[in-house]
């Protein structure tokens, strides 16, 4: 089958890499196996002889039809044709109480994925993804590296995030112009650091990268319509210096940052 531009395939020619995904994830014989985007059934064909039940949901149709056919013989594969951001994974899986996920993910929509993820977390007992090169050191850096971003600190706030190995372009079909990295989450029982508001501290965090070049009093001023001389009072009395930039911040800093500014925030409302 000839691969579609238009929901980025790529699939998975090299097998030797498909059994090392499959591997660390380790499924077991009693173990929901959800499959993000199937494809050709590259990880599917090792999967079916390890877990009790793999739920295979890929978008293309026609995809969905080949699977069907190549795995006609077993009875512990459900094919779903069906865009994964719009699936409700809790009616997904039940009656089974939790999954592991495992997929090689479409780039286009690997930001949108790890959202479903960290949603439904609280279904999940593991996962591993192939997913691009820069994104996966994206999930891995720390504060003060060039790879920390609002993606980071999303994905931290709720999981541990390990890259596994690399997977170079001659391990796909058609090769991508990108390498591959193969990723493991481990959802936390509870989110890293607590705060008064999520929606509010990663509105916070997306200001503070907002203009990244830009010292953190700047950026916040502008992106989120705050009073200058206020925020800077309020940054100082947190012991945040006003000139840092975004990326040197941790999750505990920007924790305390987005719970200081948020009285801010009302006042502005209430008084707009």
């Amino acid at each position: 089958m000839k691969p579609k531009k238009s929901l980025s395939q790529n699939f998975l020619i090299n097998d030797r890499a498909a059994q090392r995904i499959v591997k660390s994830l380790n499924p077991e014989e009693n173990d929901v196996v959800l499959e993000i985007g199937a494809g050709s059934g590259a990880l599917t064909k090792h999967l079916l002889c390890k877990a009790k039940k793999i739920l295979a949901v890929e978008i293309d149709k026609q995809l969905c039809q080949i699977l069907q056919q190549k795995f006609k013989s077993y009875q512990n594969l459900s094919i779903v044709n069906a865009d994964i951001l719009k699936v409700s994974l809790h009616n997904l899986i039940k009656p089974e109480p939790n999954c592991k996920v495992v997929g090689n993910l479409p780039y286009q929509i690997t930001s949108g994925v790890l959202s479903f993820l960290q949603e439904n977390r609280k279904l999940i007992n593991g996962c591993v993804l192939m997913i691009q090169k820069e994104v996966a050191l994206r999930l891995s850096s720390v504060p003060g590296s060039k790879n920390w971003s609002p993606l980071s600190i999303a994905v931290q706030m709720y999981a541990d995030s390990e890259i596994l190995f690399h997977i170079k372009p001659n391990s796909f079909f058609p090769k991508p112009r990108v390498d591959s990295s193969v990723i493991r989450l481990t959802f936390l029982p509870q989110p890293r650091v607590r705060v008064e508001d999520e929606r509010w501290f990663f509105r916070v965090v997306r200001a503070a990268f907002g203009q990244r070049r830009k010292i953190l009093l700047n950026s916040l001023t502008s992106n989120l319509s705050l009073p200058k001389d206020r925020l800077e009072v309020i940054l100082n009395r947190i012991g945040i210096d006003p000139k840092r930039r975004a990326e040197t911040l941790n999750l505990s800093e920007f924790a305390r940052l987005s719970t200081a500014v948020i009285g801010l925030e009302k006042i502005r409302l209430i008084s707009g």
